[in-house]
């Protein structure tokens, strides 16, 4: 599923705003890459620094990381 749709997917389910959902698939997408966070991620107040501060820094539970807080399906 591409990063767009996983992010309108992610806002519905979670009652999130689209800029929150767009912040937290590419923290994940970050984490996962092994990139470093950019700095205005880091310290932007708005609701994409975020989402994705929530999805950099979110471990999932232990064994399934980086996995949204629900169970709702990407």
């Amino acid at each position: 599923m591409a990063a767009k749709e996983k992010s309108h997917v992610l806002a519905e389910a979670q009652g999130w705003t689209l800029a929150h959902a767009q912040g937290y698939v590419d923290g994940l997408s970050f984490r996962r890459r092994g990139k470093r966070a950019p700095m205005s991620a880091l310290v932007g107040r708005d609701e994409y620094s975020q989402g994705f501060r929530a999805g950099y820094f979110d471990r999932g539970t232990p064994g399934d990381p980086g996995t949204p807080p629900t169970s709702a399906k990407l």
